[in-house]
């Protein structure tokens, strides 16, 4: 009986560690660069060409930012991502086809995405692996825009809770069997936080569904 119970204890805690290391945890940081959030046609006020209107273009500034994720692995190719992104920013405006953009005094926007991709193992041994992911995505904006910006105006203020997807790929540097440096890029498009509604009076509004690009390199852990 003693034996038995030996014996069943050590296949046990011989299987724990084959169990753990189904889950996997990342952290990195790097640039995340934004889409339009409303952009804002102004026509020549003389002369019926409109060949020179401009357009004004409402977005935010590229800024570094913090990706966490929990990686669940559900066969040798497949597994299921839990992730989270966070920056801070500020608001700013531009020009269709000119320079960099311009920020926007007291325009401060937090931005926080979470995703829940499936990833595909493109090859699954290696010490280089390469990886695409996909899925549905929540972006929450809370921004504040100072009611005398042009093309911006009525101010939003508060939080906004926008669905959207997520999809992108990477690639992972696996110095061993639990541990990786990772390289990945995503791309979020989600509605954006703005409504055609807030303005109701500004001619040549629109409001595109902003893609979010954020670039990011870390560690991966698996347990």
């Amino acid at each position: 009986m003693m034996k038995n119970l030996t014996l069943a204890a050590v296949l046990l805690l011989s299987a724990l560690p084959l169990a753990a290391q189904q889950w996997s945890f990342g952290a990195a940081a790097g640039p995340f660069a934004f889409g339009d959030f409303v952009s804002r046609r102004l026509r020549p006020t003389t002369g019926g060409d409109s060949s020179g209107s401009t357009t004004l273009i409402l977005t935010a500034s590229t800024r570094p930012g913090v990706a966490l994720d929990l990686e669940r692995k559900l066969t040798h190719r497949f597994a299921v991502r839990f992730e989270g992104t966070f920056t801070r920013t500020s608001l700013a405006t531009e020009v269709s086809g000119g320079s960099e953009p311009t920020e926007i005094e007291g325009g401060d926007l937090d931005v926080s995405t979470f995703m829940v991709p499936l990833v595909f193992r493109i090859n699954r041994a290696g010490a280089i692996r390469f990886h695409l992911l996909a899925g549905p995505a929540l972006a929450v904006y809370r921004a504040q825009v100072p009611s005398n910006v042009e093309g911006a105006s009525p101010a939003f203020e508060g939080t906004q809770a926008e669905w959207g997807a997520a999809f992108g790929g990477g690639v992972g540097w696996w110095l061993s069997d639990r541990f990786a440096i990772e390289a990945n890029i995503t791309d979020t498009v989600t509605s954006s936080p703005f409504d055609r509604e807030q303005f109701p009076d500004v001619p040549g509004i629109d409001i595109p569904r902003p893609q979010n690009v954020h670039s990011t390199l870390g560690v991966r852990w698996t347990f």
